[in-house]
């Protein structure tokens, strides 16, 4: 049987989604409650629909995990609400809560069945620091021009190379990426910056917020994520944003 299981959980502390020797990971962390409420024999795996890094937020993560015994099909297929209730007893204390589980057919797949991610970067923008907000932000105190980074944010949409806006350690042999929407908005001292495509590079969205952030301050044009979209120069964008004020909203599956 397999189960679908969506979550949120608070990426302060944590070396981030996939499991890593020595360090404290999201999907570890899940995959120890799982273990322990169902009793079960083997090694539950977790497949996740984004590999968020160190320090990163998620609201709307998905992953899937299968057991094949008789006994724990017939105890939890009809009873999911009680799953989820029990997963979440032993994630008391862990900032990691599972918020809905559900049986999907065999062939589902967290990652490789997702048709759109959602991503979120939220910029706190005054001068004065917020005490309550701290690990879940990027403290901007430069008022930012929020019209002119709307602005840049359109030369984002559609499929673009994206060479100048990922990691030096990305590993990805194919650096074209379609993406969908890029929206940005203010409301007070919050300046939110989403981004959605159906997979990113390593890196991407927080070096879009920087590079963002750069034409905000007036560093750069508006017009001149056209242009590093043209030449792919990473040296040439801007820093990578922290990965406190990053969000996995949403992913989107054609089911849903």
């Amino acid at each position: 049987m397999r189960i679908k299981i969506l979550i949120e959980y608070d990426g302060t502390g944590f070396a981030g989604w996939q499991r890593q020797d020595n360090a404290n990971s999201v999907q570890e962390t899940l995959e120890r409650a799982i273990e322990q409420i169902i009793n079960y024999q083997g090694k539950i795996i977790l497949y996740g629909a984004g590999r968020t890094d160190a320090g990163v937020h998620a609201t709307g993560q998905v992953a899937h995990f299968d057991f094949s015994s008789d006994i724990l099909i017939s105890r939890w297929q009809g009873n999911i609400r009680n799953l989820v209730k029990a997963i979440n007893f032993y994630l008391i204390g862990t900032k990691v809560i599972v918020l809905n589980a559900e049986v999907v057919p065999e062939d589902f797949h967290a990652r490789f069945s997702a048709k759109m991610r959602h991503y979120e970067y939220i910029i706190f923008n005054r001068p004065e620091a917020s005490v309550l907000l701290n690990d879940r932000i990027w403290h901007v105190p430069r008022i930012l021009d929020i019209h002119l980074m709307q602005r840049a944010a359109t030369y984002f949409i559609g499929r673009h190379n994206l060479g100048a806006f990922r990691s030096a350690e990305c590993s990805a042999t194919k650096i074209t990426r379609n993406i969908s929407s890029v929206n940005v908005t203010r409301i007070g001292a919050i300046i939110a910056i989403s981004v959605s495509a159906q997979s990113f590079l390593h890196h991407q969205v927080r070096i879009m917020v920087g590079t963002l952030k750069m034409v905000g301050d007036g560093k750069y044009n508006p017009e001149f994520i056209w242009y590093l979209l043209a030449v792919g120069d990473r040296r040439l964008a801007g820093p990578t944003a922290p990965s406190s004020g990053l969000y996995l909203r949403r992913i989107d599956y054609v089911s849903d």
